[in-house]
């Protein structure tokens, strides 16, 4: 008689439930700090933006080296910017009476750079007018307030002696007339364009002089 064998059942694991995972505390402090940190930059983005001040800003152009008045201007309110400073309107008893450093156009808003205590001509300058051919001036057109170099050249051309440095002295353009609306000629027009130009007082005589026999020629300087 044959025995019949039964295969015996296999032990069946249990179920295992879902495993724990771990939390690492570093990168839970990283996700906390970063909360916070984008939560206070908002913070200050909605402060900057939601900053509202009066300013002051021009009602009308006004010319390089006029002396403000108040009604050259009215107060605005905006938002504050990052990166611009413009003069409040609190402080508009502190700007009447000051002098323009540069053209100033109507409706733009007034910064401490354009204006100073300094009437133009300052103390120690002399104003002197200029009659320059295009080919003495520069390409670029002149504006009011500009500085520029006076050069002197030499009496006659091809004089000038090599090596040596000709005579030059620091000005400011104050005021230009002829030719057209911009009182500008420069790249060798045939025309003519008087400049006045601010030049310290010691120097104006020879500036003068030099402008009478056409013996300057303009260079455009960095500002």
């Amino acid at each position: 008689m044959t025995e019949t064998l039964t295969p015996r059942a296999q032990p069946v694991a249990a179920p295992q439930g879902p495993r724990e995972r771990r939390v690492r505390v570093g990168h839970l402090a990283l996700a906390v700090a970063l909360i916070v940190v984008g939560a206070l930059g908002t913070t200050a983005l909605v402060a900057t933006v939601a900053a509202e001040g009066e300013y002051l800003a021009l009602s009308r152009d006004v010319d390089y080296g006029a002396q403000l008045a108040a009604e050259d201007f009215v107060a605005v309110q905006m938002s504050a910017a990052p990166g611009l400073d413009p003069v409040a309107a609190s402080d508009l008893n502190r700007v009447v009476g000051a002098y323009a450093t540069m053209p100033l156009a109507a409706g733009t808003l007034l910064t401490p750079t354009q204006v100073t205590a300094e009437p133009v001509p300052g103390p120690g300058q002399n104003v002197v007018g200029i009659t320059m051919r295009g080919d003495r001036l520069p390409a670029q057109p002149l504006r009011p307030g500009d500085p520029i170099l006076l050069v002197a050249i030499a009496e006659r051309s091809g004089a000038d002696q090599p090596g040596v440095r000709p005579q030059t002295w620091d000005a400011t353009v104050t005021a230009i007339a002829g030719a057209d609306s911009t009182g500008f000629l420069g790249g060798g027009g045939s025309g003519s364009v008087t400049l006045d130009v601010a030049v310290p007082a010691a120097d104006g005589p020879t500036i003068a002089t030099l402008a009478a026999a056409n013996r300057l020629v303009v260079v455009l300087a960095g500002s």
